[in-house]
């Protein structure tokens, strides 16, 4: 029957998950190179078997993991923003986020960081789904600069693709820079925002 989820792939599904999120939560703990897979898996509550029915090898689960820490902050920073005024409501609220650090991955910035590093080294190979993570926040945020540009916010004279790769670059970069322990005046940085990309009163 189609439209219904069968118990048994609804098991694997959920299994997949805790493996994943022990990944998740051994690697900010002990660093992305330490946890053994053993490890991982007594934290899950798991054999080594179920972690070899889902994942072929451990460069296969940190991809699992590098999607998704960051699907997870791509989808806070953008969702945040949908409800909160579009593409002004993203800025303003990532902005704050960070300034205040509020990130809901705070207690994991470092490993965010260690992921992005891992993530971007392995899109230039092809064999990881970070560049088609990118691809798609840079293209949710396109959407919202368009949308801007329709009512008038958004400067008409922008690409709004060049919008959306420039946001996502500018928000992976300042955890970064928050992560190495440098802390840029954020209230300024805003504004900076507001003046190139928002028309003039906005």
């Amino acid at each position: 029957m189609t439209g219904k989820v069968k118990p048994r792939d609804l098991a694997k599904q959920e299994t997949r998950d805790a493996l994943v999120h022990a990944g998740m939560a051994a690697f900010s703990e002990e660093g992305v190179d330490l946890p053994s897979l053993d490890g991982i898996c007594a934290r899950a509550g798991f054999t080594r078997g179920a972690f070899y029915v889902h994942f072929k090898d451990r460069e296969d689960f940190l991809g699992a993991v590098v999607d998704q820490v960051l699907h997870d902050f791509v989808n806070w920073v953008i969702s945040t923003g949908e409800t909160q005024g579009g593409l002004v409501g993203i800025i303003d609220r990532f902005v704050t986020a960070v300034k205040e650090g509020t990130i809901p991955f705070n207690d994991r910035q470092r490993l965010l960081i260690q992921l992005v590093a891992r993530g971007t080294q392995a899109a230039a190979s092809g064999d990881k789904p970070y560049k088609a993570l990118i691809d798609g926040a840079a293209a949710r945020l396109a959407e919202a600069a368009t949308q801007g540009q329709a009512e008038g916010i958004v400067k008409r004279d922008l690409d709004p693709a060049q919008i959306g790769i420039l946001l996502v670059a500018a928000a992976v970069g300042f955890i970064a820079l928050v992560d190495a322990g440098y802390t840029p005046n954020f209230d300024e940085i805003r504004v900076l925002v507001h003046r190139l990309i928002l028309e003039p009163g906005r």
